[in-house]
């Protein structure tokens, strides 16, 4: 019998399409036996055995940084007594005979700042009193005359940039009048405040009798009492930026008004992390230096008191750089020009 036309069609449709099955199936089943194969194989080539390195090690769990602590106590250092502790928390981090009470000299106006300011404000126009001015020749100074007009804020810049005793007269006074009155001139009733704020903030083991911290009987601090007062004023928003500056322009009223440039005694503020925060020096208490620096790893305050070279011990404590030497101006090559 016979198939018709469209009979023969459809049969060799069936055909080709069984055929092509055959095929992919024969073809997929190869596919899969050179992968199988090349997967489990020992003998995996070399482009291989990369890339399986290159994920293994960004799946891998870093490795943590480590930090040497420093071996402070095998430092050479001069000061009689230090604190170094984290400006954030207070911890301590190194100690040399904290709780030795000294002569705090200039570093006695941390606390006559922070006096100052539970009283007046930044704002607030002081009037210079011929009680106020010291003499230049022997006392640190912002150069004060009487008749000076100046804010508080400006006289707090005199106090720490230059350490000006006149500045922290006129504070003493111009605070000491706003106190309660209890029968004593305003210079006693504020330095009743000082010691009265200073047990406040915890510096339990000082006592103060003036405000510039000048040597006097009786008067005194520990290095751990002033890592507390460093603390405590880095914590001021009015003082903090102040202890910074290296240098400062103030304007001055009065019948010689005047612009006053001030460079601050700290010489580290001009090392980067450098912010603070006091300097101080007298035939008793020797050098001494409060140093506050932040790195990306620390923010660290150091306490430093009689010291013979507190630069170096705030360099050392701190790791901080040692500058490099300045270079000495070239010679000017003398004129050819000869002589009449």
């Amino acid at each position: 019998m016979k198939r018709s036309v469209g009979q023969q069609g459809r049969t060799r449709s069936t055909i080709l399409g069984v055929a092509l099955l055959v095929i992919s199936l024969i073809a997929a089943g190869w596919t899969f036996s050179r992968l199988h194969t090349h997967s489990s194989s020992p003998n995996v080539g070399a482009g291989a055995a990369d890339t399986t390195a290159t994920i293994d090690a960004s799946l891998a769990t870093p490795e943590p940084t480590v930090i040497a602590t420093p071996d402070y106590a095998a430092l050479n250092l001069s000061a009689k007594s230090i604190e170094l502790i984290d400006a954030e928390t207070g911890g301590v981090r190194f100690e040399r005979d904290p709780e030795a009470q000294h002569a705090p000299a200039s570093t006695a106006k941390i606390v006559t700042a922070l006096t100052a300011l539970r009283s007046a404000r930044p704002e607030d126009v002081v009037t210079i009193q011929d009680s106020d001015v010291v003499d230049p020749a022997l006392e640190s100074n912002m150069g004060l005359k009487a008749g000076d007009t100046v804010t508080v804020h400006d006289l707090l810049v005199g106090l720490f940039l230059p350490s000006g005793n006149d500045a922290a007269n006129a504070l003493a006074r111009f605070t000491g009048e706003r106190l309660p009155d209890d029968g004593q001139p305003p210079l006693q009733r504020f330095i009743a405040a000082m010691n009265a704020e200073a047990t406040r903030i915890g510096m339990t083991q000082s006592h103060f009798v003036n405000p510039s911290g000048d040597d006097a009987d009786g008067q005194v601090v520990t290095a751990h009492d002033l890592g507390v007062g460093a603390r405590t004023l880095l914590a001021d928003p009015a003082l903090r930026p102040i202890v910074a500056l290296p240098a400062a322009e103030v304007r001055v009223g009065g019948p010689d008004a005047r612009v006053i440039s001030l460079t601050n005694t700290n010489e580290l503020v001009l090392t980067n992390g450098v912010y603070g925060v006091k300097t101080g020096t007298t035939d008793k208490a020797g050098e001494c230096l409060i140093v506050a620096y932040r790195t990306a790893q620390d923010n660290l305050i150091a306490v430093i008191l009689d010291s013979t070279d507190r630069y170096a011990d705030a360099r050392a404590l701190l790791d901080i750089p040692t500058p490099p030497p300045a270079t000495p101006a070239a010679t000017p090559v003398p004129s050819a020009t000869a002589a009449p």
